[in-house]
């Protein structure tokens, strides 16, 4: 009897006492986030059911969280605007998780790449596996991170550690990630969903109003993105894009050798 083919991209929730399980499930492709799980995860955060007090945010099996952006087959120019379109949609998505009325807490079991490990960046905080990598390989695709995720990571590690994580793309395992700062708890694997579940119901027992303005008096004391801020990452984004880097960066990517800069 042939094999089932492995489930589409998807994102699996479900009710768990005061938690709000969300899960980024396309196992066929590390869990890589597309349009439609963007989305999802978007209306899931922006209106959670009744009687929830956190969301928990993973992927599923034990192997990936994502793998970030899923760009699919698309090569040649189309290839940046799919880039492109897809940083926007990763945007509304963290920017809707900073804005959940619930705290949204990351669970990192394996890999975290990318504009995955974004929105696990603009969770309230991050529970990581033992087993977990997490890694930003922009620069080695010849990219300029957009600016409201970079100042997510500037805001959570400080410059000279974010300037590690993107500059070298060299992913960090648990131990050094949570040196870093990048998680926030680290956990044998087996006990992963477990401690996130612990989580939820320490929450659920603080007063809703008082969680709900504590987020808001931390989130009202880090500095805004000003206009002037945006305009040089912008402007350096754009010149990214424009360059042979780009194509040579994300080619080398996905023939899994090393980039030819020159």
């Amino acid at each position: 009897m042939p094999a089932e083919p492995p489930p589409g991209p998807t994102l699996v929730t479900a009710v768990d006492g005061p938690a709000l399980v969300l899960r980024i499930s396309n196992t066929s492709r590390a869990n890589a986030v597309d349009d439609g799980i963007l989305d999802a995860i978007t209306a899931a955060v922006q209106a959670p059911p009744p009687g929830v007090r956190a969301v928990l945010l993973g992927g599923d099996g034990d192997r990936h969280f994502s793998a970030g952006l899923d760009l699919g087959d698309v090569e040649g120019a189309a290839l940046a605007d799919r880039l492109r379109s897809g940083e926007r949609r990763l945007g509304v998505a963290t920017a809707a998780i900073a804005a959940c009325p619930v705290p949204v807490i990351a669970v990192i079991g394996g890999a975290a790449f990318g504009g995955a490990l974004e929105l696990a960046i603009a969770c309230d905080w991050r529970i990581a596996a033992d087993t977990a990598k997490l890694g930003m390989p922009a620069a080695r695709l010849g990219v300029v991170y957009a600016p409201e995720g970079m100042r997510r990571f500037v805001a959570c590690l400080g410059p000279a550690r974010a300037r590690e994580l993107f500059l070298t793309g060299r992913p960090a395992d648990a131990a050094r990630a949570l040196e870093i700062g990048l998680v926030d708890r680290v956990v044998p694997a087996a006990e992963l969903w477990d401690a996130a579940r612990q989580a939820a119901a320490d929450i659920a027992l603080a007063g809703p109003t008082a969680v709900a303005g504590t987020r808001a008096a931390i989130d009202a004391l880090c500095g805004p993105l000003d206009d002037a801020a945006r305009a040089v990452v912008d402007g350096w984004r754009e010149r990214a894009y424009a360059s042979p880097e780009f194509t040579e960066g994300l080619a080398a990517f996905r023939e899994r050798r090393a980039p030819d800069w020159s």
